[in-house]
């Protein structure tokens, strides 16, 4: 019997014509099973893996059809199906193999009797179609690799014998930027810094623009910011917003960040507790209320389910299914300011608490734009958010990579992708916070369950 593995796969062309797969140097022909994730993330998925052949389970299809119209998910559904289509139009047949590129695909109509798999897995469901077909094709000798975005479907798979792989097209290698660096500089250029507010540092010129720095001298230190120019600019640590004030250096950065209206998207990452909501918040209010730059402030929250219960099947208005969601939103404002100020920006509609699936066809024009949990969100997802900022907009990105709700995103996928290819890009900024500003109990808890997240 072959050896179960769940590795990682990365399906450029390229790599796997050269080495066969992403775990060794087989050069030898396999049979890629693709699940209904891995095109609802990458609907060109199939055109992706060389030589090799790719099988689509029927259910696929059905799955693929029941996301037609996924407020989040349905133009991914949409474009795969449209694939499919040319591919019969140009084929006929698509449970016969057509080639594509080096390999060829083929929709599998065969393999659905389910007594291959164990007693335990015979559960009827979508994912026991797909396991079944895996295992079946395998059986009759074929190098099979089940790959899936879903985290649940790969250990599935590994238990009943199948290799399964994450897909991760596309995906970029993390380099661990936290938009923060420390310098050592000469005391003259400290005090150069304080008494002009810019300074030239060498060191700086290589790092990417908006990254915050800790610059420290034999007499002193300072907080700067590299400029798109690689200037060096002072950051103060005195800034205050909407009443908040930076108690770290990351905070400080992080509002110099948000109060640049240059900076057209501002990514925040870190764990609970360091404060992105609060500053993301007190930011966009400052925006609207006392600096007049933009209409309103809405804050978009992706819409994972409270108690196991999707948002439809939640009682009352549209309001009152929002509640549990927004409440997180009014309990961060109600830590920085009074009931009072909260009612008075409520009413006079500067603050809106919206699910992401209300911004699909829309274009945000003259709002700060909050979209918080944005670790959740699948790249292709975050992208179509990104893309709806319209004039006078402005994004700020809030996450924590270690609290992901939606298992299709892989620690490298969505927002952590998106932070690498926009990095030293002058409209974008990204800063992580470090230090909790909670009870100490929270931030006990919280570091305990970091500890034992694999």
């Amino acid at each position: 019997m072959a050896v179960s593995s769940m590795t990682s796969i990365h399906t450029d062309p390229t790599h796997l014509r050269a080495n066969g797969s992403a775990t060794g140097p087989r050069t030898d022909r396999r049979t890629y099973v693709v699940d209904t994730s891995v095109l609802l993330a990458d609907p060109a998925a199939m055109t992706r893996f060389a030589e090799h052949e790719v099988v689509l389970p029927i259910v696929v299809i059905t799955e693929l059809e029941a996301k037609r119209h996924h407020p989040e998910l349905g133009y991914f559904a949409r474009k795969a199906l449209r694939f499919l289509d040319d591919l019969r139009a140009r084929h006929g047949r698509l449970d016969e193999p057509m080639p594509i590129g080096e390999g060829t695909i083929r929709v599998e109509l065969n393999h659905s009797d389910p007594s291959i798999l164990p007693a335990g897995f015979r559960l009827g469901d979508n994912d026991t179609r797909i396991l079944t077909v895996a295992k079946a094709l395998a059986a009759e000798g074929n190098d099979v690799v089940l790959v899936s975005k879903d985290l649940p479907m790969r250990v599935k798979a590994a238990s009943i014998g199948v290799t399964a792989e994450e897909y991760r097209a596309g995906q970029v290698i993390e380099s661990g930027w936290t938009g923060m660096a420390e310098l050592q500089v000469a005391t003259e250029d400290i005090e150069h810094l304080f008494e002009h507010g810019t300074v030239e540092l060498e060191e700086a010129r290589e790092l990417p623009c908006h990254t915050g720095l800790r610059l420290l001298s034999a007499k002193g230190s300072a907080l700067g910011r590299v400029m798109p120019d690689k200037s060096v600019r002072l950051v103060r640590g005195d800034r205050e917003v909407f009443g908040l004030h930076g108690r770290s250096a990351e905070q400080r950065i992080a509002l110099d960040l948000l109060m640049d209206p240059e900076i057209g998207i501002v990514s925040m990452g870190g764990r609970a507790g360091t404060g992105k909501s609060a500053l993301a918040l007190c930011a966009g209010l400052e925006a609207v209320l006392e600096r007049r730059r933009h209409r309103k402030v809405i804050v978009f929250r992706p819409l994972y389910a409270v108690g196991g219960q999707e948002l439809g099947y939640l009682p009352g208005t549209e309001n009152d299914k929002m509640g549990p969601w927004a409440q997180a939103v009014y309990d961060t404002l109600g830590a920085v300011t009074s009931p009072e100020v909260i009612e008075e920006v409520l009413d006079r509609g500067m603050l809106e608490v919206l699910p992401l699936t209300h911004i699909r066809g829309r274009s945000l024009h003259d709002a700060f734009v909050i979209v918080d949990e944005a670790q959740s969100l699948e790249r292709g997802v975050l992208l179509t958010v990104l893309s709806r900022i319209g004039a006078n907009s402005r994004v700020v990105l809030t996450h924590d990579v270690a609290q992901r709700d939606n298992l299709r995103v892989g620690r490298h996928d969505g927002v952590v992708a998106v932070v690498e290819k926009l990095k030293g890009h002058p409209l974008f900024a990204h800063i992580t916070l470090t230090r909790s500003e909670r009870s100490p109990i929270a931030a006990l808890v919280t570091e305990m369950l970091e500890d034992i997240t694999p």
